[in-house]
């Protein structure tokens, strides 16, 4: 059974539309590539989740990248899926802050709120499409008491579209799985107008509830396919399912690029990065360390 998907469905003939993700493999992939204390993992963790769900609502052909920084013990998360996929994601961040801060909160070994540990800052999400196309940008000020609030903001300032999300962790043993459900309003201009013979408002409300009854026990369960699980929230709600996308870890990083962007730097920066006749730099995202002679990089 494929574990790492998102599904996409709409509700109440198309008035409401949503996603549903759970990723387990991914995360496991994601995550063995560092030594992240529980706190940056749970935090990447929920960023991926996040990133995919977002990604999954839009229309590109390119790369999704969400980011988040602040000036907390946690300075930087980063969760970037491509149109075909692949799912990478990262953390800044100083452990001696972060320890620091608990005994000062008095939550050591506790799991903390991803904001909390971000301080004050920004989300932003982009679209990088490529050469010849706009960059699209969007960006908040960080503020909330858990990640599914800083995201509804977005929605509701930005975007404003009405947005109802739960975001989910698991930690077994020491394999972390993560998962998300979001359902919004659709858009009704530009010749979306529907037929209803009930409120609207009142369908939203009634499936903002029975969204509320999804239990960490069920999305978690990986003998329960996704598609039962909309069908057990939402059955009497006309839930359609619109397709499935599936994900895997995926890195972009490679020598090539790398010989490019050092390559546009200066002889004497490259100078000052060599150590034991080396030039190394190692990929945030899965660790790969690459290594370069001074004649790879300096342009003659």
């Amino acid at each position: 059974m494929m574990n790492d998907q998102c599904v996409s469905f709409n509700l109440d003939n198309n008035i409401f539309r949503g996603r549903i993700v759970r990723l387990d493999h991914v995360m496991n992939e994601i995550l063995t590539h560092h030594k992240y204390p529980d706190n940056v993992a749970a935090a990447v963790a929920e960023t991926s989740a996040l990133g995919v769900l977002l990604a999954d609502l839009m229309k590109f052909n390119g790369i999704f990248t969400l980011q988040m920084q602040g000036d907390g013990p946690i300075s930087v998360l980063v969760a970037d899926v491509t149109s075909e996929g692949k799912v990478r994601a990262c953390a800044k961040f100083d452990e001696e802050k972060m320890h620091a801060a608990q005994v000062l909160r008095k939550t050591e070994g506790e799991l903390e709120s991803t904001p909390h540990w971000l301080g004050h800052g920004s989300l932003v999400f982009t679209i990088d499409q490529g050469k010849n196309t706009d960059l699209y940008q969007g960006i908040v000020d960080l503020q909330g008491k858990n990640l599914e609030e800083c995201a509804l903001r977005y929605f509701k300032y930005s975007e404003q579209i009405d947005t109802h999300l739960h975001l989910y962790l698991q930690k077994d043993g020491d394999v972390w799985k993560s998962a998300g459900i979001l359902i919004q309003k659709m858009p009704t201009k530009g010749g979306l107008e529907h037929e209803i013979t009930e409120n609207p408002e009142e369908l939203w409300n009634e499936n903002k509830i029975l969204m509320d009854s999804l239990q960490k026990s069920e999305i978690f369960n990986t003998a329960l396919p996704l598609e039962d699980i909309l069908f057990r929230l939402f059955h009497e709600h006309q839930v359609r399912i619109v397709k499935h996308t599936d994900y895997h870890f995926g890195c972009r990083c490679s020598r090539e690029k790398l010989i490019n962007t050092l390559s546009a730097m200066g002889e004497k920066d490259i100078d000052d990065m060599i150590e034991n006749g080396k030039i190394t730099a190692t990929c945030q995202f899965c660790g790969q360390v690459y290594a370069f002679d001074k004649s790879e990089l300096v342009k003659h």
